[in-house]
């Protein structure tokens, strides 16, 4: 099932979403009309300005790539606070681009622009390093995937970070990489381009690709160099935000249900430093009561948000075990989920700021030869400006 984009992001202050929940909670049960819905109706909050932030990241999954992409699917959720952290009203979404070359399983294979990163997480969790018998692989495919199928926003900051450890191969099918990248710069699409290990051909083409497409170039070792710092709050945070999880109460039908499902249990398998980025990205989200922005499917969060109401769920669209309750016990249900969300929450961020802090003290060295820094680096190049 594709996932929804919203056009717009919404918020409402603490003040506003309570009376709102309060409201919703409280408004008379529809007619047979909205019995016979399956989604809900969603309602108009006031609108919070937001600067929207389109990043893409087009990896080689080569079998020499292994390394790096498992320090990749260990960082990306540091990586989105980084983010946020830099601009707080970021209205962010991740892209993704895997390529290889001909031969193999795959030649590209892109997942589209989202901010449910909980989805491009499950979706990079995916990634194996597999293929590649020649040198060169199809970095042109990449970028033409990466500049003609991403539905990049007219208003976005863009940024690429196209990763690799070989040159490109022309394999006739799509433009030269050096004409994708000049279009890359004339859209405004900055394309960064970090080369993993020491290869010449592939420093050469790296450098030529950010200079058209005016971005930055890097290189980083062989396997990312990588390497998350753990923290004494790090168990605790996963456990929290698991807890939040779990108060969810995912309407639709069975497929949207079996999709957030596989997006949790990717988050239940990432290591311990990485459930804990996971719980400080979501604690640095400012609309609406915490955790209420982890899925647009969820009536616990998108009721506190205001953004959807219980009268309007059909008992079809409700997870089994709660259809069978009349209106005012799924009111009561969804009050008491939303009251163990909200003290999960306030400990989960008092526990992000320690964490936050902790790792102030640990802090990386400015232009730090690893994935992640070189990556937020060109974050700070461009947010900043």
């Amino acid at each position: 099932m594709p996932i929804r984009q919203p056009l717009v992001t919404y918020g409402v202050s603490t003040a506003a979403a309570a009376t709102i929940t309060v409201c919703a909670l409280l408004q008379p049960w529809r007619g047979a009309g909205a019995g016979d819905r399956l989604d809900p109706v969603h309602v108009a909050p006031a609108v919070v300005a937001r600067r929207s932030v389109d990043v893409v990241f087009a990896v080689d999954t080569t079998g020499s790539m292994g390394g790096l992409l498992e320090g990749a699917k260990r960082t990306v959720w540091s990586i989105a606070t980084h983010i946020r952290q830099t601009d707080p009203e970021a209205e962010l979404r991740i892209g993704l681009v895997a390529y290889r070359d001909i031969g193999d399983d795959y030649v590209t294979r892109d997942f589209a622009l989202t901010g449910d990163l909980d989805a491009v997480f499950a979706e990079l969790s995916g990634y194996r390093a597999a293929g590649g018998g020649d040198t060169p692989e199809d970095v042109a495919a990449a970028l033409d995937d990466t500049l003609h199928k991403m539905q990049w926003r007219t208003d976005a900051r863009k940024l690429v970070f196209l990763v690799g450890d070989a040159p490109p191969a022309d394999r006739g099918d799509v433009a030269r990489f050096d004409d994708l990248a000049r279009e890359a710069g004339d859209r405004q699409i900055l394309l960064n381009t970090i080369r993993c290990g020491q290869d010449p051909e592939t420093e050469r083409a790296w450098q030529q690709i950010a200079a058209l497409g005016h971005g930055q170039f890097s290189t980083i070792q062989q396997d990312g160099g990588v390497q998350q710092v753990a923290t004494p709050y790090d168990e605790k945070l996963g456990e929290l935000s698991a807890r939040i999880d779990s108060t969810a109460v995912i309407v639709g039908d069975e497929g949207t249900r079996a999709t957030y499902g596989r997006k949790m249990a990717a988050a239940a398998d990432a290591p311990a430093p990485s459930k804990a980025d996971r719980a400080a990205y979501y604690a640095t989200k400012g609309a609406g009561p915490a955790g209420s922005a982890r899925s647009t499917d969820d009536l616990v969060g998108g009721v506190a948000s205001g953004t959807m109401e219980v009268d309007a769920v059909a008992p079809a669209a409700l997870p089994p075990e709660l259809r069978a309750m009349d209106k005012p016990a799924l009111k009561a249900e969804i009050t008491r989920r939303a009251k163990l969300r909200t003290e999960a929450q306030n400990e989960l961020a008092k526990l992000a700021k320690q964490r936050d802090e902790y790792l102030k003290t640990r802090a990386k060295a400015p232009g730090e030869a690893s994935f992640d820094a070189k990556v937020k680096d060109a974050i700070d190049t461009e947010l900043k400006r």
